[in-house]
């Protein structure tokens, strides 16, 4: 039987099965990726959300207690505090780190000299376990022992500055770790999406006698702007999830100084074993975190739509 002489109907089952096993296949491929993401993402959320509605010290069934731990929130100044710091400390790490990855992707993409090996000096941070980096430097700023002071004395520059004491002093030296780390790993995305934009436009460029200020600012930025909404918005969940890196340096010291909300849910739920109440800040925590993501993201967004 000729393709002329197969009746309509069977040339429509048999050109509608590749069609439904092509429709399932990319479920069947996604399908693993969905079941692990529930079990490791969407349950313990869940659970977080049921143990904040009540009282739970560890062992046993969750009290209900409805609304009371968020309203417990409400009227703690330790809380309300921390959310300060970590907003203090967000804004201070995510811009750090991206202007700086950005500067420093764009001179390894215009391939200054040694450009590898300051690709590899910056990128050895981000290899370093975070509680080694928080008692590396947390050394490193002691007041008689530590090299930073050290060198500070050999430029007559003061030796004996308490920086781990101040609270003022010691945010901004959590930040400068937390952007230590960071920055390798935020420069190596953005060089990536630099290395995607043509180098016939920056031939054009060099010919019209553009500077390297202005060829970042109206070539390189407008063309990476999806990408450097990506890379902020995943500094900002990095910044918001600083625990191993304060904690092995301050503690969330002096005083609560430190003390960005993850420390805070720490201290909550393992030190005063009142999980519900832990819970509950971690739910608040979260819920910060993704207005804090979706602004941004509309932010680049619309930056992107801008340029166009």
């Amino acid at each position: 039987m000729t393709a002329q002489e197969i009746p309509p109907v069977a040339a429509r089952a048999t050109a509608g099965r590749p069609r439904e096993k092509a429709q399932k296949f990319p479920i069947l491929i996604t399908a693993p990726a969905l079941v692990l993401m529930t079990l490791l993402i969407a349950y313990p959320v869940a659970e977080s959300v049921h143990i904040s509605l009540g009282s739970w010290d560890g062992v046993g069934s969750v009290t209900y207690r409805g609304l009371a731990n968020y309203r417990r929130l409400i009227n703690d100044s330790l809380v309300r505090q921390s959310i300060v710091t970590s907003l203090v400390f967000f804004v201070g790490t995510v811009v750090c780190t991206v202007v700086i990855a950005t500067l420093l992707a764009n001179a390894i993409n215009r391939k200054v000299p040694g450009a590898r090996f300051f690709k590899t000096i910056w990128f050895l941070p981000v290899i370093v376990p975070v509680s080694v980096a928080g008692v590396f430097w947390s050394d490193s700023f002691q007041p008689s022992t530590g090299v930073v002071n050290t060198v500070l004395g050999s430029l007559g520059l003061g030796d004996a500055h308490a920086w781990l004491a101040s609270p003022t002093t010691a945010l901004i030296v959590t930040i400068f770790v937390a952007v230590w780390t960071q920055t390798g790993y935020a420069m190596l995305i953005l060089l990536g999406a630099m290395d995607t934009i043509s180098p016939e436009v920056h031939e054009a460029a060099t010919l019209d006698g553009v500077s390297e200020a202005g060829r970042l600012l109206r070539i390189t930025l407008p063309n990476i702007v999806p990408m450097l909404g990506t890379v902020t918005t995943l500094m900002s969940v990095f910044s918001f999830n600083a625990f191993g890196i304060i904690y092995a340096m301050t503690r969330g010291g002096p005083g609560n100084a430190t003390s960005i909300l993850p420390v805070q849910v720490y201290k909550q739920s393992f030190i005063d074993q009142d999980y519900g109440y832990g819970s509950a800040t971690a739910v608040v925590t979260t819920l910060i975190v993704s207005v804090i993501g979706v602004v941004v993201l509309q932010l680049f967004r619309q930056q992107r739509l801008d340029a166009r």
